[in-house]
């Protein structure tokens, strides 16, 4: 499965670096400029998948308004300090270009956007909050990956109630019955790719708090609390109950299995749209279930923005083509790139996906903050630690009396209260550890 894409772009651009990067006094309007001659404009991008959109736009809009626009991708290193040199030499400039929402606050502090204003009617609010920072639209929406809820239409009508409702079916005669050919193909009834936390994030994503709404708020990190902690202890419980060795799932195999009737629920991603359309199968999609009655889950969400750079010698118009591929040319996104737009679009290529944007509706952000550049990496890492965690059999069997070893009933409770126990402190020690380095990072 291609990992989650984050921008590795270093830290804070030094200030001195742009002192020499003065803006134009004025800017000449869009039309100023087009009845000069035609206008050469530059468009960075770093994922490959969406470059064929990124052209086709550029095409047409370039055709419509009499100016060049040419795409290119780059390395997600340094991308913004190379941007800025651009600035700096004053050579190929780049007017418009593509970045994770992660980095506004490193282009925003940087000085390479532009605050922009538009009517964000047509978009869920997540796309919105997503280009924002400190309360300045910095950005527009253009497309997005984030993680959703496959399953079986052939066996059961929907999706489950819950995962908790998964792990009592699981443990029901419900296969062994009068419906037991429904599934004798199954060699899973849930599995899904553990170890990238782009398909692990909605165990814990309901209850985390990093940077506040917009994510971009420093004095807010609220990683451990009592939420975190069920929800932490029930993900290790769905382990207990439903154990697969997470180094043996590679995401294309599972998502393989599960198209071939092999799994019953599984993770997808939007990197797998283009394979579930092509597919025969008679799936389902759905936002992520909660955990429990009583616990909810949120998916996470990686929103790509365009901005523009304020040096650019064409701002209005660069402005308006970054308007162009989140907005009016969106219809063409799906079909050119794999990849769903931010836009809220009016039909989908298949029914089904527009499940798919509905869970990216209900999804988390990462936060834009400079300083958690590696919040994904600690969370991925205290998520495999607590699944991987061998939990202590005999710890559990301590304690008891002879009087309730001889009562089967009270012994098991018994075990399962040790057992409890044993998970509570796994997982305060994880979350623990990754809130206070979450907080070290940001007091530095």
């Amino acid at each position: 499965m291609k990992k989650f894409r984050i921008c590795c772009l270093g830290f804070f651009l030094a200030v001195c670096m742009l002192a020499g990067c003065g803006r134009q006094e004025e800017q000449e309007t869009s039309e100023e400029i087009t009845t000069a001659g035609k206008v050469e404009m530059n468009l960075w991008y770093t994922d490959e998948s969406i470059g064929a959109y990124l052209a086709a736009a550029a095409e047409a809009f370039g055709q419509e308004h009499n100016v060049i626009i040419t795409p290119m991708q780059v390395s997600a290193i340094d991308y913004l300090e190379n941007i800025n040199q651009k600035n700096i030499d004053g050579t190929d400039m780049v007017d418009i270009y593509i970045l994770n929402s992660e980095s506004l606050e490193k282009a925003y502090m940087s000085g390479l956007t532009t605050v922009l204003d538009k009517d964000m009617s047509n978009y869920p609010k997540i796309a919105e909050s997503a280009c924002y920072y400190q309360g300045k639209m910095v950005a527009y929406p253009v497309y997005f990956e984030t993680e959703y809820f496959l399953y079986n239409k052939d066996i059961v009508a929907g999706p489950p109630e819950s995962f908790q409702a998964i792990i009592d079916f699981a443990s029901s005669d419900e296969m062994s019955g009068e419906h037991a050919e429904l599934y004798q193909n199954l060699e899973n009834i849930l599995k899904w790719d553990v170890l990238d936390l782009f398909c692990n994030y909605q165990f814990v994503g309901a209850y985390l708090n990093i940077g506040g709404e917009d994510r971009d708020n420093r004095d807010i990190v609220d990683m451990n609390n009592e939420k975190v902690l069920e929800a932490l202890s029930f993900y290790k419980g769905l382990n207990q109950s439903l154990y697969f060795d997470a180094e043996e799932v590679d995401y294309q195999t599972m998502i393989q299995s599960f198209l071939e009737g092999k799994l019953l629920y599984t993770i997808g991603t939007t990197d797998s749209l283009v394979l579930l359309q092509q597919s025969e199968m008679n799936y389902g999609i759905s936002a992520i279930p909660p955990l429990t009655d009583n616990l909810e889950s949120k998916g996470i969400s990686i929103n790509y923005v365009a901005a523009v750079n304020p040096y650019s010698e064409a701002v209005g118009l660069a402005e308006e083509f970054a308007d162009f591929i989140s907005d009016s040319y969106t219809d063409r996104c799906y079909e050119l790139s794999g990849l769903l737009p931010c836009r809220t679009l009016s039909s989908y290529p298949i029914e089904e996906f527009a499940y798919v944007v509905e869970a990216y509706e209900k999804s988390a952000q990462l936060p834009k903050l400079m300083d958690t550049t590696n919040f994904w990496v600690e969370l991925e890492v205290v998520l495999n630690d607590i699944w991987k965690a061998e939990m202590r059999e005999e710890e559990a069997e301590e304690g008891l009396t002879d009087s309730s070893q001889a009562d089967n009933i009270g012994a098991e409770e018994k075990k399962r209260e040790q057992m409890q126990k044993q998970i509570r402190e796994l997982v305060t020690g994880e979350i623990d550890r990754a809130q206070e380095q979450m907080q070290r990072q940001l007091s530095q």
